[in-house]
């Protein structure tokens, strides 16, 4: 288990079967190029230590990290900048970003729909959200939920060779097409594109049985009637264009109740 020979056979088997395809990765950076310009301000939710897509968008993007890693690889000297912070406490502004982008986070949050609140919250009228994260019903999510966190910590380290550290407990709140859509159009957010795509078996590329056991399992999911078992959700989802007016119609009323309940009777 765990051999270089077998990871060089599964690599072999990768380029049989999928090479030249594109996956999770490459479908989210695709709607970041497609929604995302050279003038915008982009908010990287959960950007990680390195800020690996943050690092990727357009130089002349305004593009701003955010994570709870006590180090991110940036020296806020120019975009993308790094800061600290709580998603569900946002430390921007109304109306601030054009874009939120975030993928593979969503799994790990304790309060998704205080999350979405925020991002509509910081997000201009006719923004984007862009996110991808796995889905509950997969097999390797199921995996995940079914086995002790140390456990979990220390194969998915060893498999995918990460570091331990940057394997994270895993809660599944907002993981299938229902919950997500039900929480962000919940937040404000309306959907323009919401998808369960397939993914290659990327978590047991060190074993060449268990890998052709997946491809058999992507080629199952990638017929309709079982697309609820596809391995990535990928979505869109916009703050409307009159967000802004309808949110300064609701602070006026609030002013307007707040002032005839001040007054004096007459």
């Amino acid at each position: 288990m765990f051999t270089q020979k077998d990871r060089e056979k599964c690599d072999k088997l990768f380029e049989r079967y999928y090479k030249g395809k594109k996956f999770s990765r490459g479908l989210y950076c695709e709607r970041i190029k497609q929604y995302v310009s050279s003038t915008h301000r982009v908010l990287d939710a959960g950007c990680g230590r390195y800020l690996e897509f943050s690092k990727e968008l357009p130089n002349s993007a305004q593009v701003t990290g955010v994570d709870l890693e006590p180090t991110l690889e940036t020296h806020n000297e120019q975009s993308p900048y790094g800061v600290r912070a709580n998603l569900e406490r946002l430390p921007f502004g109304d109306n601030y970003f054009d874009v939120v982008i975030s993928r593979s986070v969503i799994e790990h949050l304790e309060q998704p729909g205080a999350v979405f609140r925020e991002f509509h919250r910081v997000l201009k009228p006719g923004g984007k959200v862009i996110l991808s994260t796995p889905n509950k019903y997969d097999y390797v999510s199921v995996a995940a939920s079914l086995t002790p966190y140390r456990w979990h910590r220390a194969f998915v380290s060893k498999a995918i060779q990460v570091p331990a550290d940057d394997v994270f407990p895993t809660l599944y709140r907002a993981n299938t097409r229902r919950a997500l859509r039900k929480h962000l159009t919940a937040a404000g957010l309306v959907e323009k594109e919401l998808d369960a795509i397939s993914h290659y078996p990327v978590y047991v590329m060190f074993s060449p049985v268990l890998f052709r056991l997946g491809v058999l399992y992507e080629r199952l999911t990638a017929l309709e009637s079982l697309r609820w078992l596809r391995g990535t959700l990928l979505c869109v989802f916009e703050k409307p264009a009159d967000s802004g007016k309808l949110a300064s119609a609701d602070a006026r009323i609030a002013r307007d109740q707040e002032a005839s309940l001040s007054s004096p009777v007459r």
